[in-house]
């Protein structure tokens, strides 16, 4: 899996993919009108106007991708307002307003966007709304993203406008602006343009202007698209959603709902391989292979030079443990390991040990569904699609196969080789079922990695489970391995079954803390802010919140199964904590006033020892302060 790793990090190092993306946002009357109280959600607390909600999307869009795609460009136009501003670059136009010209990320535009949120009457400047909706054009402002992108200096950049209103209906239906907005639209559709709606509001009608205008030219490629798609059912809205042309989305009424919409059109589906799939040596298709899951690392650090500020190069040289030689790349050689013997390999062993099998999927036949082991995981699934620009006619032969794989519940079993430098790992294509209502239906195959036999570690149940020494009918001494009862069965299931959370998990609800506070602190240093924002680690988990939910289930368990007088041979860390011999140190500490200077862990077993609850979640300085609190110190 080391190659895996190896090729993952080289291929996304070397992605220059980018994206060119403008907040088109209406500034007229309707958009800084609140929403009422009683049409608001009682789990909502934000009662922002519709243009403080698009002004916010942008604010995150820009400290997100300053981040993780600081490559990236971000433009902010606003129209169906009165304010202006010359501008020699691209003009003036009727009702339009360039907030921020199309540039990479940086703190001027996030600090221009946070003193709008946050400071007061920064709002103010930008209310000059266009009482009359007569003049408003939506054709000009989309002129003026045109200019916008045909002077963007990258011409390779995925270029996308995120258009947000709460107006359905601009202009009226066969008004000669409405004819002027369409041709518009269709002119940036041409020049490789994807035009997305966020509407705000759940009464926004889309059967109105913006469907003609925006879906009227997707109908060709719906009919194409359901005509190679035989074989799934997919409805016309869904087809329209998931469209990279460009769409509609649904109402929103919050800021969450607008960003989750946003991260899903942002979220660059960068292709991991194009792949050539083998049926046999005379029937090939392409596809496309993805990798669904990616670790979010940290960035790499740089070793600088102490005296010049210069990144600095490591070299390695290989010696002779013997003789202190230098040693040349041609005097290095490989071996493997095979039965606790090492084999000798030159780079002719090795370059003909990897051609047996050509570079991508080589069928080798079919297996049950049911008869795969997938509990012997290896590393995440990949995910498969047909890639049309690769082989012609690679979709239909892909849908065939995943059809028949489906009705008849088997799985292809493969050699899967990424590039022709790696080693051939053996998968199975298990086509996809699940269907999320809240996303279009994936039409592919999840690649599982299977394991060889080498991969496969012995498990030693007696390193794990207690055993005794017994006698068995050959009169000899073997050793009997505890097996647990029904009572005790029935009680670690009640113990599981009660903990178990109802939502399932989902890991983006789960921040990773040493990250998110990295990111955090760097921002924080950036935008010259003076409190930084803590993060919470969520994965810890909450002792008090657990005892009350078991209740007498856990000392139920712990009675049927463990007997009186064990004593566990492993000793938790938590326990040195809690030992009462700290008591007395911490009592001593918090009265000489130099409690703070004490471990988080010998502060909160001193609370849990006093019984006092909700230390799971209490920082170093909650603890101090409630010890002080506790002892009567203030």
């Amino acid at each position: 899996m080391e190659d895996r790793d190896a090729l993952e990090e080289e291929t996304y190092d070397a992605y220059d993919g980018r994206d060119a993306i403008i907040f088109l946002i209406d500034a007229s009357v309707p958009m800084f009108k609140r929403p009422p109280v009683d049409d608001i959600d009682a789990a909502q607390t934000e009662n922002d106007c519709p243009f403080v909600l698009a002004i916010k999307c942008a604010y995150n869009t820009l400290c997100s991708k300053i981040f993780t795609d600081p490559n990236d460009s971000v433009a902010i136009v606003l129209f169906g307002t009165k304010k202006t501003a010359p501008n020699d670059k691209y003009g003036v136009y009727t009702n339009t307003f360039l907030l921020q010209d199309l540039k990479n990320p940086d703190c001027e535009p996030i600090t221009q966007l946070d003193d709008m949120l946050n400071k007061d009457g920064g709002m103010d400047e930008y209310m000059y709304a266009e009482s009359n909706p007569q003049s408003i054009s939506l054709a000009d402002s989309l002129w003026l993203c045109s200019s916008i992108f045909s002077k963007h200096k990258s011409k390779t950049d995925k270029k996308q406008i995120f258009l947000f209103t709460n107006n359905d209906e601009p202009h009226s239906k066969f008004s000669a602006k409405q004819k002027q907005a369409e041709r518009r639209i269709g002119d940036l559709q041409d020049g490789g343009v994807s035009i997305f709606l966020f509407p705000i509001g759940e009464e926004f009608n889309t059967t109105k202007v913006y469907q003609v205008g925006i879906l009227f030219l997707f109908y060709l490629i719906v009919t194409v698209t359901m005509l190679n798609h035989v074989f799934i059912a997919m409805s016309h809205q869904e087809l329209l959603e998931s469209n990279d042309k460009g769409g509609i989305l649904p109402g929103s009424m919050t800021t969450d709902e607008l960003l989750l919409k946003i991260c899903r059109k942002c979220q660059k589906k960068r292709t991991f391989a194009s792949l050539v799939f083998n049926l046999d040596s005379n029937t090939k298709f392409g596809v496309r292979l993805y990798n669904l899951i990616r670790p979010a690392a940290q960035p790499k650090r740089v070793p600088l030079d102490k005296r010049t500020n210069e990144p600095v190069k490591s070299v390695t040289t290989k010696f002779n443990a013997e003789t202190a030689e230098t040693l040349l790349p041609s005097e290095l050689i490989k071996y493997t390991t095979v039965c606790d013997e090492k084999i000798r390999l030159d780079k002719n062993d090795l370059a003909s040990l990897k051609s047996k099998f050509p570079s991508g999927f080589t069928l080798l036949g079919f297996k049950p569904i049911g008869k795969l082991k997938l509990h012997l995981h290896l590393s995440p699934a990949s995910f498969i699609y047909p890639d049309e620009d690769l082989v012609k006619g690679s979709r239909m032969i892909f849908g065939a196969l995943m059809h028949r794989c489906k009705a008849r519940g088997f799985a292809p079993l493969c050699v899967l080789k990424m590039t022709a430098a790696m080693k051939p790992r053996i998968v199975a294509l298990l086509p996809h079922e699940e269907h999320d209502p809240n996303q279009a239906p994936l039409f592919g195959f999840h690649v599982i990695i299977l394991p060889f036999r080498n991969d496969v570690r012995k498990f030693n149940y007696n390193e794990l489970v207690e055993s005794t020494t017994v006698l068995n009918d050959e009169r000899k001494f073997v050793q009997q391995i505890w097996k647990a009862d029904p009572n005790q069965i029935d009680a670690a299931k009640a113990v599981v079954k009660k903990l178990t959370s109802k939502v399932g998990y989902t890991p983006s609800d789960y921040l990773d803390p040493a990250l998110r506070t990295k990111w955090n602190t760097l921002e924080g240093m950036a935008l010259g802010r003076e409190n930084i924002e803590s993060v919470e680690d969520l994965v810890m988990p909450d002792i008090d919140a657990i005892d009350n939910r078991l209740g007498q289930r856990s000392t139920t368990f712990n009675d049927l199964v463990f007997p009186l007088g064990y004593q566990s041979q492993y000793v938790p860390s938590a326990s040195k904590a809690k030992d009462p011999k700290n008591e007395a140190a911490v009592e001593e500490a918090a009265k000489n006033g130099w409690v703070d200077k004490m471990t988080v862990d010998v502060l909160k077993g001193y609370l849990s020892n006093q019984g006092i609850k909700g230390v799971a979640k209490m920082k170093k300085a909650e603890c101090v302060e409630k010890i002080k609190l506790h002892l009567n110190l203030k």
